[in-house]
C-alpha cells in the first residue's frame, strides 16, 4: 500500500506550542517533484534548525501519529493516553495536544485525504477524516466532537462500533479492528511511512542483513550502492553462526544473568587484493562488526532506502548527516531524486545540519528547504525557505549561514 505525503501538522506538542505545518507541496512541476492528484509533490525535502529547535520533535510528532492511530484500540480501558502539551504556558498545560496527516493512498479512488485529531490526557476531543477531491471538494467521512461521533457510508459496515467507541480510543483505530476495509487500507499505508532516529549501526543492520540473506536482488541492490560508494567492497555473504546471548532477570536476591547460545546471522564482506602491478590476484574476508563505522552507518541505512525506493515509501531520517561525509548524503538523495532509481515516487525527507546541500547552487529549489527555530518564550517555529524573496539560483548555504533565514544557534558570550 503506497502512501504519499503532502502535509503534516502538530500543535501543542512539546516544543511546538502553536499549530506548524511541514509540506511536500512545489510550486512548480520539475525534476524534484512528481504529480499527485494535480498537486506537485516533491521527491526530497531538508529540514534545518540549531539543537534543541524542533526538528526531531517533527519526527516524534509523526511516531506520535502513527503509534496513536494505529494502537489506541488497544490501549486499556481508563488508561491515561500519552499527552505531551507545550509546557512553557500555563493555558497549553491543560489545551489539547492536535495532529493531521493530508496524504493520499495509491490504489485508493483518486483524491487525497485529511485527517486529524486532538486529544487531552484522559479523551478524545475532535477525530475527523475526510476526502478531498481534485476539484477540492470535500466529502465527510468521521466528525467527532467528544463522544458525538457523525460517520459517512464509507463505515456503515461497522456503525454498530459508533456507540461502543470509548473517550480514551479513536474511531478509526476501532474501526480497523472491527475490519473495517477503509480504516484497514488507512493502518496499512501508514506502515509505509518508514523512520530512522539517527543513522546508528545496529538499528537497522539486521533488518538489511535479513534481506541481504534472502533476497537476491536486494542483495545485488546494496553491493551496487556499496560499490558505487567506493567502499572497495566486490562481494558478500551472509552465514549463520552461535552468538552468545544473556538473559537478565530481576528476582528477589538481586538480578541475575544466564548465558546462552543462539543462531544469528554474520554478514562478511569480500575485499579484492592486488599484487604489485595492481593486477587483483584474490580477495579476503572482514565481518560487518570490523568494518569501519561509514561502512557500518551506510549499510545499516541501505536497507529502510531500498525498502522505501522499491515500495514508492515514504522515509523520514532524523540527523541524515550524522557520521556519513557529505558525498554519501548526497549519493543517498540522489537516488531519490533519480527518475530511473525511484519509479515509484518514493519521498525522502531529512533533518540535518549539512550544508552542502544548501550550497549546490541551482541544484534544488526553495520549496525543499525547511527550518525550524525558537522564540524567547521556548515556543519552536517551523518554516519554509519558498517563504523568502530569494531566487532558486541563490547559493543558499551562504545566506543561510549569514543569519538571513534564521534558524542559527545564538551562541551567547562567556565574559562577565
Amino acid at each position: 500500500m503506497q502512501i504519499s505525503i503532502i502535509e503534516f501538522s502538530v500543535q501543542n506538542f512539546k516544543t511546538f506550542k502553536n499549530k506548524v505545518t511541514f509540506s511536500t507541496v512545489a510550486q512548480k512541476n520539475d525534476k524534484h517533484t512528481f504529480k499527485d492528484n494535480g498537486e506537485n509533490l516533491l521527491k526530497t525535502s531538508f529540514i534545518y534548525g540549531p539543537n534543541a529547535s524542533g526538528k526531531s520533535t517533527l519526527l516524534e510528532a509523526l511516531i506520535f501519529f502513527k503509534s496513536i492511530v494505529s494502537f489506541s484500540a488497544n490501549i486499556q480501558e481508563n488508561s491515561m493516553l500519552p499527552y505531551s502539551p507545550f509546557m512553557g504556558n500555563k493555558e497549553n498545560r491543560e489545551s489539547p495536544i492536535f495532529f493531521e496527516l493530508v496524504f493520499s493512498i495509491d490504489g485508493i479512488n483518486e483524491g487525497a485525504y485529511r485527517y486529524n485529531f486532538s486529544i487531552m490526557h484522559d479523551r478524545v476531543v475532535s477525530e475527523d477524516l475526510v476526502k478531498i477531491s481534485s476539484s477540492g471538494s470535500v466529502k465527510m467521512y468521521i466528525s467527532r466532537n467528544e463522544q458525538e461521533i457523525k460517520i459517512g457510508k464509507e463505515f456503515k459496515d461497522v456503525e454498530m462500533i459508533r456507540d461502543r467507541t470509548r473517550k480514551d480510543t479513536l474511531f478509526l483505530s476501532m474501526a480497523a479492528q472491527f475490519n473495517s476495509t477503509l480504516a484497514l487500507n488507512f493502518l496499512e499505508a501508514l506502515k509505509s511511512i518508514n523512520i530512522i532516529s539517527g543513522i546508528i549501526p545496529g538499528n537497522y543492520q539486521n533488518f538489511t542483513v535479513k534481506k541481504f540473506k534472502e533476497d537476491a536482488v536486494y542483495k545485488e541492490k546494496i553491493l551496487e550502492y556499496l560499490r558505487t560508494a567506493d567502499f572497495c567492497i566486490s562481494n558478500g555473504r551472509v552465514e549463520e553462526v552461535d552468538v552468545s546471548a544473556v538473559d537478565i532477570k530481576d528476582g528477589q536476591e538481586g538480578f541475575s544473568a544466564t548465558k546462552r547460545v543462539e543462531k544469528g546471522n554474520a554478514l562478511f564482506f569480500e575485499h579484492p587484493v592486488y599484487d604489485a602491478k595492481n593486477n587483483r590476484s584474490g580477495s579476503f574476508e572482514i565481518l560487518i562488526d570490523a568494518e569501519s563505522e561509514g561502512t557500518k552507518k551506510f549499510l545499516s541505512a541501505l536497507g529502510p532506502i531500498i525498502d522505501t525506493l522499491d515500495g514508492g515509501k515514504v522515509l523520514f531520517i532524523d540527523e541524515f548527516d550524522n557520521s556519513l561525509h557529505p558525498i554519501l548524503t548526497k549519493f543517498i538523495v540522489n537516488l531519490f531524486e533519480s527518475k530511473d532509481i525511484n519509479k515509484n515516487n518514493a519521498q525522502l525527507i531529512v533533518t540535518t545540519h549539512d550544508t552542502s546541500l544548501l550550497a549546490n547552487k541551482g541544484e534544488f529549489i526553495k520549496d525543499q528547504f525547511w527550518f525550524t527555530e525558537k522564540d524567547e518564550f521556548g515556543s519552536a517555529k517551523l518554516f519554509s525557505l519558498a517563504e523568502f524573496d530569494i531566487r532558486n539560483d541563490t547559493e543558499f548555504s551562504k545566506k543561510y549561514l549569514e543569519g538571513r533565514f534564521g534558524a542559527l544557534p545564538f551562541i551567547h558570550s562567556t565574559k562577565k
